[in-house]
């Protein structure tokens, strides 16, 4: 056995962290901010005793929000974050349609106000294209599906809505009817 004389050599040390890029950051303040909002909702539905049972939709927008916060916060990235605003226009639709359903105790609507869900998807595809600078064609197809599913809401409501809410969706479906005419008329 030969006796070899090694040295040991210092360990090195630990590779610091990359510093955070901008991209990091912002998608940190983003974040922070979400918890703060989330907290204060929380913090207020305690100390003024405010029944959530009432205000729980509340969390959609909350979560739309966010979708849409990184489109607001970060202009350079728009064109890239565009996409965000239709799962965020999604969800502050159904936030909507759950605070009209609480506030007019009026759960049976869900027999016609199901049609706005795509027609959130449609009005999200519209704005996400004129943000996103998606071409004509997106823009066009948002369009429609918002007009088609309005209409069809606006339709089952005529028949199912009864009392104000059919009158009310007979008289806007006229309006609808006349917009589309005008439309045509103006090509």
């Amino acid at each position: 056995m030969s006796n070899t004389n090694s040295t040991s050599l210092p360990p090195t040390p630990p590779t610091p962290p990359a510093p955070m890029n901008a991209g990091n950051s912002q998608a940190s303040i983003v974040i922070g901010g979400i918890l703060i909002v989330i907290g204060g909702i929380f913090l207020a539905l305690n100390v003024f005793r405010i029944d959530f049972g009432q205000v729980w939709p509340i969390i959609f927008f909350i979560i739309g929000t966010g979708f849409y916060l990184p489109v607001l916060l970060m202009p350079h990235d728009r064109r890239n974050l565009a996409g965000l605003l239709v799962p965020g226009t999604i969800l502050f639709g159904l936030g909507a349609i759950f605070f009209y359903n609480i506030f007019a105790h009026n759960w049976g609507s869900w027999a016609y106000i199901w049609a706005l869900i795509p027609a959130s998807v449609g009005l999200g595809l519209l704005l996400a294209a004129r943000v996103g600078n998606w071409g004509g064609d997106t823009m066009k197809v948002g369009f429609w599906m918002f007009v088609i599913s309005t209409g069809v809401c606006l339709i089952l409501a005529s028949f199912f809505g009864g009392g104000n809410v059919g009158a009310l969706g007979a008289i806007l479906l006229i309006g609808l009817g006349v917009f589309l005419l005008i439309q045509s008329i103006r090509r």
